[in-house]
C-alpha cells in the first residue's frame, strides 16, 4: 500500500494541475497525445494537438480575416457594421476593429483546441464547438459575397 503520512495515495488531495508554467512547457516540448490515467484517458487536456483541431483554428482564423476584409469593403460600398459593440470600434479606428476582431476569435480558438477533448456545457466537445464555429463562419462568408455580389 502506498502510503504519505499515513494516508494512501489515492485520497490525498489532487496534486496535478494546469497553469500557465504547463502550457509554456508544453508549447516548447510537448509530451501528450492522450491521457496516462483511466480517469484522463476520457476527457484529457493535452500538450500535443490533434493536426485536425490546428486546421479548424487556422481555418476559423482565415474564415475571420476574411469576414473582416468583406465587412469593411461592405461599409466602404455604404453598408453598416451591425454588431453596435464592433461598430463603435469602427467609428474609433479600422485598426482598433480588426485588432479587437481577431483578438476575439484567435483566443477562444487557442482555448478550444487546448480543450479538444473536454466537454463544454456538459454538452458538447470542444472540437465540435470549434467545427461549428467555422460552420458557421463560412455561412457568414456566403452572405458577405452574396451582399457583394448585389452590388
Amino acid at each position: 500500500m502506498d502510503t504519505w503520512n499515513g494516508v494512501e495515495r489515492r485520497l490525498r488531495p489532487e496534486r496535478r494541475a494546469y497553469t500557465v508554467g504547463t502550457l509554456m512547457t508544453c508549447a516548447v516540448a510537448p509530451r501528450r497525445m492522450a491521457g496516462r490515467r483511466q480517469g484522463d484517458r476520457r476527457f484529457a487536456m493535452l500538450d500535443r494537438f490533434d493536426s485536425g483541431m490546428v486546421m479548424l483554428a487556422v481555418a476559423l482564423m482565415l474564415l475571420s480575416v476574411t469576414d473582416s476584409i468583406f465587412t469593411l469593403t461592405l461599409i466602404a460600398r455604404g453598408g453598416t457594421e451591425v454588431n453596435p459593440f464592433m461598430n463603435a470600434l469602427l467609428q474609433h479606428s479600422v485598426w482598433a476593429f480588426t485588432a479587437v476582431k481577431m483578438m476575439l476569435t484567435g483566443i477562444p480558438a487557442i482555448v478550444l483546441v487546448a480543450a479538444g477533448n473536454l466537454l463544454l456545457f456538459n454538452r458538447w466537445r470542444a472540437r465540435s464547438v470549434l467545427a461549428a464555429l467555422v460552420g458557421l463562419y463560412m455561412g457568414l462568408i456566403v452572405y458577405e459575397l452574396v451582399l457583394l455580389s448585389l452590388g
